[in-house]
């Protein structure tokens, strides 16, 4: 059970002023990633005609967007779109179990109650600029049980850095299995994957050293800071301390095996899902083709994002598409780039709303119920009254 006093602690906020920038830069990041990609796209091939249902060249009923002319000019199967989905929910609730165990370390936390703060924090990570969303998990979570913020802000770093650090490795796997002369004409791909693997592997060696070091890395905060300002080395201690008991999970090896055979089984359903949105397009490439390109796309999500991902999404995506024989300027390789975009942007913004009509619905309940000592929320997460946040 969380201490009520720390429990208290503040979620760092951002200035308007902040935000702007960081807004400006995102959108700037995004138009320049959109024009990268889109300056060589063939837009009537793409956009003109008349979408409608019908059998493409192997009967398969399909999604259809048609010229005047009569010819299609890109196709998706509707199997493929149906299977895409499912994935997705498959991959969502991954995300939410493999969360919650982390979360259950410190206090109570029903599933119903971290499946709606996953869906709002899925939906942040990817529609706000530069990472903002990754604070918007930690801040809910603290909110609803009562978790220090820094604390939850631990647990999406674990997460962070195994994600990372497992498709970089993964993206290694599949770049050793093209051929060098390929691979020659994409010197970008081994430069990102070479940067990735030291930021990644970098990241783990200094989350296990604080784990491993929590007094010495608090005594050199303090006299490092301290200098400056007590007050603020004492709000950067309290901060760093409330991190660091989070990465304590990290001590069970069950909850340590139960998070990275899930993460496996995560990337494996996401390499899966692209493979099958490609072929859906018509697009012929193998398997492992849908895993390059999705370990190329999270590596180059290492660069700030736009909001929404626009423009950097595709881009990276589409990047190693060439390795597998694939024209990426093709109406039907654009249109696979932006419909695995579109779905995956639908889908979190509709999940999202749902776990934000849902944690309204449950303060609603809260605030009908009594007040008293250690009253209970209506999710069933038991807090003293004086840590309660309505």
């Amino acid at each position: 059970m969380v201490n009520p006093s720390s429990a208290r602690s503040p979620a760092p906020s951002a200035s308007r002023r902040e935000l702007l920038v960081r807004w400006s830069v995102g959108l700037a990041i995004g138009a320049l990633f959109t024009w990268l990609s889109a300056r060589n796209w063939p837009i009537d091939k793409l956009f003109s005609g008349t979408l409608t249902l019908g059998a493409d060249r192997s009967g398969a009923h399909s999604l259809l967007l048609v010229n005047d002319a009569g010819a299609v000019n890109w196709s998706l199967r509707l199997w493929n779109l149906g299977g895409y989905l499912g994935c997705l929910f498959v991959i969502h609730w991954l995300r939410v179990l493999r969360w919650r165990p982390l979360l259950l370390a410190f206090a109570p936390a029903p599933l119903r109650v971290v499946n709606r703060i996953g869906a709002v924090g899925f939906m942040a990570v990817f529609m706000l600029p530069l990472r903002l969303g990754e604070l918007v998990r930690p801040w809910l979570t603290h909110d609803d049980t009562g978790i220090p913020f820094g604390t939850g802000l631990s647990t999406i770093a674990v997460e962070r850095v195994v994600d990372g650090l497992m498709v970089t490795l993964l993206l290694f796997a599949v770049l050793v299995q093209v051929p060098d002369t390929q691979l020659e004409r994409y010197p970008q791909l081994l430069v990102g994957a070479y940067g990735a693997l030291s930021v990644f592997g970098g990241a783990t060696v200094v989350l296990l050293g604080t784990l491993v070091a929590r007094a010495w890395t608090l005594r050199l905060l303090r006299s490092l800071i301290g200098v400056v300002s007590v007050g603020l080395a004492n709000k950067i201690i309290g901060l760093v301390t409330t991190f660091i008991d989070g990465l304590s999970v990290l001590k069970s090896p069950v909850a340590v095996f139960s998070f990275l055979g899930m993460t496996v089984l995560y990337w494996g359903i996401v390499g899966f899902g692209v493979w099958l949105m490609a072929i859906g397009f018509g697009l012929d490439v193998p398997l492992i083709a849908g895993y390059t390109m999705m370990c190329c796309l999270v590596v180059g999500m290492m660069i700030p994002n736009s909001p929404g991902n626009v423009g950097s999404f595709w881009y990276f995506m589409l990047l190693p598409a060439g390795l597998y024989g694939v024209d990426t300027e093709s109406p039907r390789a654009i249109g696979f780039g932006l419909g695995v975009w579109f779905v995956q942007t639908a889908l979190v913004c509709l999940v999202g709303a749902w776990g934000l009509w849902a944690r309204a619905r449950a303060q609603l309940a809260a605030s009908a119920h009594p007040d008293g000592p250690g009253r209970a929320h209506a999710d069933g997460v038991v807090r003293d009254s004086s840590s309660a946040h309505e």
